[in-house]
């Protein structure tokens, strides 16, 4: 029988080795409902070498007395950047079927934000292969990390940029350089001479989709739109958000996107660090972009510091990183 995730206290030998999942809420039930495939795919090969694996409410009394075993290994859900000596940081890559393993945080918060990408040291073919592989899966099934509107095949006009919405982050520990509303006005005003698309976030509070679509209706070149975010790429020149993973979506389409917040693709992208730069972007992201390595980046990012748990080699090289930050030797 496969080992299933449980959300209890973990049983003990007394030099055993374990692995501790911390997770809250949906993403606790899911795990230990075996909903995550990271997990399910990781627990047979860890049972072979005798590593216990169990999950734990994040935050809780038992998890704060298992962080200071030091038999353990702590993998972090969706949880507050933190560094330690034998803590890694679990969570989904911006492209569905792979995740990320980081000593830092997730997203902007991680260490690929902190990363130089070298194309040359990514394989062409290689690159061309896995991009054409994956581009083609999730724009085919429509697959984003929320769930989307149907495709569409018309209905969107041609447009000079899509402003996609986030969550309005508490102030004190937002990366962002610009707000919703900069972006849409700045956006808007400097391209008179096309429509530009706004795709409200589920995650938005009703009071800020509302403050959104009031701000749009006054703009006569703005329209809200709820279609997929794969079609209203499609349909524009442009990508501009703060710091979504709907920007390293529209990597697979090929698009100049602008970040106007801190990102972990910032390689893939301009980033405007105020209004000037978003104007300076609009107008020069087609040239500037042409001729960048999208294959080699999603390469780099996915394949070679992402985890895919449909591969057979997913957990031996999860176990390899989780063996290189305990320093435990990796048999």
């Amino acid at each position: 029988m496969t080992p299933r995730l449980r959300s209890r206290r973990p049983a003990r030998g007394r030099d055993q080795r374990r692995v501790v999942v911390h997770a809250t809420g949906k993403w606790l039930r899911s795990i230990t409902e075996d909903k995550q495939d990271f997990f399910t795919n990781l627990a047979p090969y860890l049972a072979k070498r005798d590593v216990a694996i169990s999950a734990v409410q994040a935050g809780g009394r038992l998890a704060q007395k298992l962080l200071r075993d030091p038999q353990a290994v702590h993998l972090l859900v969706d949880q507050a950047p933190v560094y330690g000596p034998r803590l890694l940081h679990a969570n989904p890559a911006p492209i569905s079927g792979f995740w990320h393993l980081d000593e830092l945080g997730q997203g902007w918060n991680s260490s690929l934000r902190l990363s130089e990408f070298d194309p040359e040291t990514v394989d062409h073919e290689n690159a061309v292969r896995f991009f054409n592989d994956v581009s083609s899966r999730v724009l085919r099934e429509n697959i984003s990390q929320a769930g989307q509107t149907a495709r569409i095949s018309t209905g969107l006009l041609g447009a000079a940029a899509t402003v996609f919405c986030q969550p309005e982050p508490l102030a004190q520990s937002s990366p962002a350089y610009l707000t919703t509303q900069e972006m849409i006005t700045t956006t808007a005003n400097h391209r008179r001479d096309g429509l530009v698309y706004v795709k409200l976030h589920p995650r938005q509070t009703r009071v800020s989709r509302q403050r959104v679509i009031d701000l749009c209706g006054d703009i006569a070149n703005v329209r809200v739109s709820e279609a997929s975010v794969h079609d209203l790429i499609a349909a524009s020149a442009m990508v501009v958000t703060q710091n979504s993973t709907v920007g390293f979506e529209a990597l697979m389409q090929k698009r100049p996107v602008v970040t106007c917040a801190k990102a972990s693709y910032w390689h893939a992208a301009m980033t405007a660090h105020d209004c000037d730069d978003l104007r300076e972007a609009l107008t020069l992201g087609a040239d500037a972009m042409r001729g960048f390595p999208y294959e080699r980046y999603f390469f780099w990012t996915l394949a070679r510091h992402g985890f895919e748990p449909a591969k057979e080699a997913f957990a031996k090289r999860v176990w390899a990183r989780i063996c290189d930050k305990a320093m435990w030797p990796c048999t």
